[in-house]
């Protein structure tokens, strides 16, 4: 965060100049940012991550293999609820819009998406499908979709999509992909234990596309 903080402190000097009383709430706000951060990846990295690969590697091992992927739907839909840039994303697209009332409707499309998709990239994982399989018609599929949506969904969709995929879920996801790969026999485990994040992100957006062709406003 080094790097982003020195560039928003020389352009605050440089050009922006906002008023002492004005920026050092943000001064605040950039520290109160930059200790959540350090903490938030050391947990990841002592809790999350071995948790992750520990539950993949289990269910498999016991051969539970219908509990995974009924957890991974699950845990797809709850990451996307708790994630903080979909949260945010929601309350600043309500804010752009006015309706008031659709955010949380919007987060839990999101997190459907997610889940539906999370679930499909681990049966990916367990049968060892190439990636592109899903890949290229996943998104043929969203660029149908875009044919019939508005400007307004489409962008809406595909920033849900970028977003859903953030500090809460990649960390997990990924560790339980890994998890499975590492006890599958004669799996690569970069090959099969990766890759969860680019199919789960098509899910979010392809489940608001539709919602919004199905009469879904924000």
């Amino acid at each position: 965060l080094a790097p982003a903080i020195g560039l928003i402190l020389f352009f605050q000097v440089a050009f922006v100049r906002m008023p002492l009383a004005e920026f050092i709430p943000v001064v605040v706000g950039l520290i109160c940012t930059v200790f959540g951060f350090v903490l938030f990846i050391q947990g990841a990295k002592i809790g999350l991550l071995p948790l992750g690969q520990g539950i993949g590697a289990a269910f498999i091992e016991r051969r539970a293999v219908r509990m995974l992927l009924l957890f991974g739907f699950l845990l797809g839909i709850v990451l996307t609820i708790a994630e903080p840039d979909v949260r945010l994303l929601a309350f600043q697209i309500d804010e752009a819009t006015g309706t008031g009332g659709s955010r949380t409707t919007l987060i839990l499309v999101a997190a459907l998406g997610l889940g539906i998709f999370g679930l499909v990239a681990l049966l990916r994982i367990a049968f060892d499908t190439p990636i592109h399989y899903i890949l290229v018609p996943g998104y043929l599929v969203c660029l149908l979709l875009l044919a019939f949506s508005s400007e307004g969904a489409a962008t809406e969709a595909f920033d849900m999509g970028a977003v859903t995929t953030g500090p809460m879920t990649v960390p997990f996801l990924l560790a339980l992909g890994v998890g499975m790969a590492s006890v599958l026999g004669g799996r690569d485990r970069l090959k099969t234990g990766f890759g969860l994040m680019a199919i789960g992100s098509i899910g979010p957006v392809l489940t608001i596309l539709l919602w919004h062709l199905l009469g879904g406003t924000t």
